[in-house]
């Protein structure tokens, strides 16, 4: 970046964060953008010619049809240059700057304190020509967008504001290198957990969702041969074969070489071969977890983690989404599943928590999941467990509870029973547990409540120093440092 106006980049010379500095995205950002609408207009317009059993249209003399493509090409490309001509990027000593707009002018201010977390993400066309496109979370639905920059330089002003949002003078690095193009690491970074690609091949192939393709097919076959046609073997193998790879092949391509590092500016999680993203996440936005066996990885000791953020939205059902992504493990090992949760909790350990069961009265209202019911909470987390064929445990700190319900219908007051129902901010994760011993609950209320309104220390805060008190060390840090809405350690993804 150079001085207000100048030319596009950073100079050699690092630059104090005080100067005014100023970018424009990388001159390819018209074609990027503009090359999949042109592709979707060709596809309509060609799709008017193609047979479609009513009589096919006869197509146009190919001069025409070159005129025609020819005119959108130079007509999205004329666009394109306007928009790309002003659009900027401005960074001053306080917040960020970006100007678009040729006729109405448009400018976006993003102070710098207000920035939870910056998204790397780099689509399959930006990824052919080395571009990436920065996503800046505010704590809103919608992001800021910076299109497109060169990857090395997308990730250097990345941690360059996620310095300044943490409060740090830093200084603006003109690009970053990373060891590898496959993923988001620096040569001082620590790898603190890696999933291998046949790890992903395993997990998708006894995935209950796999399976489920499997099943459904067979039961098409079946069907079909009992009321003997025939036919129907060939009509169930093409879409059972092609749903299973399109699964697998989702699968694996979207979260392959997933590695999850440690630097100075937070947490890295990489991942992703035909698409990148580099997703960040401040620790005080997880609201809660939750973990997922199905039948087969319980043998094979695997597990998923998904996490429910605020402002991220749904959790993620698609193993190759693009952009924001709730999956914190794809698959690993208990091992690798507390690794990655005390990432982000380092205060708390699930294992640790000792969980009761449901009496043996409950398997009147949960026949087939009530052997397996069981919940219980310490000083940090409350932990749920549930489920028949897919086994789930969630995880939801004391500090994020907004309130706690207990609920009971007619037949579960007659068995002295209770369901309790623990809200969050983000309502993404309905935790919850099931089958509860009323009694137990009236017991343990008191005791219950006490901690969701004095939880104590936020279990995404790392330990004090053995010889220094919590208390201490928070009064050292200041009102400042523990601010929900201000950027901390984060986990970023690239997908």
């Amino acid at each position: 970046m150079t001085a207000d106006p100048g030319p596009v980049g950073f100079p050699p010379d690092a630059l104090p964060p005080a100067a005014k500095l100023t970018e424009r995205p990388h001159p390819l950002t018209p074609f990027i953008r503009g090359w999949v609408v042109l592709l979707a207009v060709v596809i309509s317009i060609g799709r008017e010619f193609l047979p479609n059993g009513e009589g096919s249209r006869p197509l146009p003399p190919l001069e025409i049809i070159f005129a025609v493509v020819a005119a959108l090409a130079v007509a999205a490309g004329v666009a394109g240059y306007i928009s790309w001509r002003f659009t900027r990027f401005i960074i001053d000593a306080d917040e960020l700057r970006v100007d678009t707009g040729a006729i109405f002018r448009r400018s976006i201010r993003i102070a710098f304190d207000k920035v939870q977390s910056i998204d790397v993400v780099q689509p399959f066309a930006a990824r052919m020509f080395g571009l990436a496109e920065l996503q800046i979370d505010i704590g809103s639905h919608e992001r800021s967008k910076l299109r497109y920059l060169q990857l090395g330089r997308a990730y250097a002003l990345r941690d360059y504001l996620l310095a300044r949002a943490r409060g740090y003078q830093a200084e603006a690095a003109t690009t970053t290198r990373s060891v590898s193009l496959l993923t988001d690491l620096h040569e001082t970074d620590e790898v603190l957990v890696q999933v291998l690609p046949q790890t992903l091949l395993l997990a998708a192939v006894t995935s209950h969702e796999f399976w489920g393709i499997v099943l459904g097919g067979l039961v098409f076959v079946t069907v079909g041969l009992a009321i003997g046609q025939w036919w129907v073997l060939l009509a169930a193998a093409v879409p059972t074969i092609s749903g299973l790879f399109g699964f697998v092949s989702r699968r694996v391509t979207g979260q392959f070489n997933y590695t999850l590092s440690r630097r100075e500016h937070g947490l890295r999680i990489a991942r992703g071969l035909t698409s990148l993203t580099s997703q960040s996440l401040p620790a005080r936005r997880v609201q809660a977890a939750q973990l997922s066996q199905s039948p087969l990885w319980r043998l094979l000791g695997l597990y998923r983690i998904d996490i429910e953020v605020i402002g991220w939205g749904a959790v993620t059902d698609n193993e190759d989404k693009s952009g924001v992504s709730t999956i914190l493990l794809p698959a690993g090992s208990l091992a690798q599943v507390q690794v990655a949760l005390a990432a982000i909790w380092p205060r708390a350990d699930f294992t640790a928590v000792e969980l009761s069961p449901a009496p043996l009265r409950a398997r009147w209202l949960h026949p087939f999941s009530g052997p397996f019911l069981r919940w219980g909470h310490d000083q940090y987390l409350v932990v749920s467990r549930h489920g028949w064929l897919v086994r789930r445990w969630q995880l939801v700190p004391h500090a994020r509870i907004q309130s706690v319900r207990v609920t009971q219908g007619l037949l579960s007051r007659r068995l002295g029973l209770a369901d309790l129902e623990f809200h969050t901010a983000g309502m993404r994760i309905a935790a919850h547990a099931s089958g509860v011993e009323a009694g137990v609950v009236l017991e343990r209320q008191t005791e219950l409540m006490a901690l969701l309104h004095h939880p104590g220390p936020d279990v995404s805060e790392p330990f004090p120093p053995p010889t220094s008190d919590w208390s201490e060390a928070r009064a050292q840090a200041g009102p400042e440092a523990l601010r929900a809405d201000q950027a901390e350690a984060t986990i970023s993804s690239t997908e």
